[in-house]
């Protein structure tokens, strides 16, 4: 969900960037899709209780018995800095983010460690360096805290809130299933941060793990389509196909109207090629009715679709047609 708001956030202010999961931390922002040269972390963890953040909690290092005795957890400092030691020089900040306050600092919502108290900066610089020698206050420096405004216990409205005025903010007042869009957008962020393949490169994780500046275009035009498709009700009177028929068609359509809007289904992807691809010999030829519109390019699909849908039937064929024909220009 936080990764999200800071797509989001994102969107409007640099050229290019990319926000990859579960990636040396739990989000990284990139500041190019291609070729970065600067990343920021964010190590993100909620917390129930009221009382916040300790500097003796973010410092804590767990001990956990292994097969090779006792051993003890990196702290979430530790873990913090590592990112800053593995990616010296190209680390803008490595941030701990909550919805709950650090205690420590309970004033501000947004600090670097280093504006915290002479004492208790020491504190983390000595702490640090008894996991990582090299490290100075300069580096220690970029760490930091951010408190989220997004409600642990309503998330997912909170988000979906985030994202409305996100969509109004670019497109103006477009027509769009906020639940649809919402559950494509929130799918393909956990589908990205679920990959568990071998990741051996900074460009395949931005492929597999992360989501682009692009992938966000994606996600406005194929929402600007939507808002051109009308009602079944409008659509209707120009069929003259049997009424069963009807039905079963206005039903995958209703169905289509939000899976357009998964731009990551690749399946559904190749078919809305194929059909877009025939659609520019019927459009503009006034003789042929909608019903002939149909039959033409679902002949020129019919064998795309059937390889790649599942499952395939006539009227989830033509609904995707009729849906595509209307959203064409």
């Amino acid at each position: 969900m936080w990764g999200l708001a800071l797509l989001f956030q994102q969107h409007g202010t640099n050229d290019d960037y990319a926000i990859i999961f579960e990636f040396h931390d739990d989000v990284a922002l990139l500041d190019h899709a291609v070729n970065p040269t600067s990343v920021r972390f964010y190590q993100v963890k909620s917390k129930a209780t009221n009382h916040g953040w300790t500097l003796t909690s973010l410092l804590k290092r767990e001990k956990v018995k292994t097969e090779d005795g006792v051993k003890e957890k990196p702290s979430y400092i530790d873990k913090m800095y590592d990112n800053v030691d593995k990616f010296q020089g190209a680390v803008l900040s490595a941030d701990f983010v909550s919805n709950q306050l650090c205690g420590f600092n309970a004033e501000k919502t947004s600090f670097r460690l280093n504006e915290c108290t002479e004492k208790d900066f020491k504190k983390i610089v000595a702490s640090v360096k008894e996991s990582y020698p090299a490290a100075t206050e300069a580096l220690v420096g970029v760490l930091g805290f951010q408190r989220t405004d997004l409600s642990l216990s309503d998330a997912i409205s909170h988000t979906k809130g985030k994202l409305q005025t996100f969509i109004a903010e670019q497109l103006g007042t477009v027509w769009f299933s906020p639940e649809a869009v919402y559950q494509a957008i929130v799918d393909e962020c956990r589908r990205k941060a679920n990959f568990s393949g071998e990741v051996t490169s900074l460009q395949q994780a931005i492929k597999d793990k992360g989501l682009t500046k692009n992938n966000v275009q994606e996600w406005l035009d194929a929402i600007q389509s939507s808002s051109r498709s009308p009602e079944w009700s409008t659509i209707a009177p120009s069929l003259s196909l049997p009424f069963s028929e009807q039905l079963r068609i206005n039903q995958e359509y209703g169905v289509y109207r939000a899976a357009a809007l998964n731009s990551a289904d690749r399946a559904v992807q190749r078919v809305r090629m194929k059909i877009s691809e025939a659609i520019p010999s019927v459009i503009d030829d006034p003789k042929l009715s909608l019903d002939e519109m149909i039959a033409s390019i679902y002949g020129q699909a019919e064998e795309t679709a059937k390889k790649y849908l599942t499952p395939f039937s006539a009227a989830r064929l033509k609904a995707m047609i009729i849906y595509e024909i209307y959203t064409y220009y």
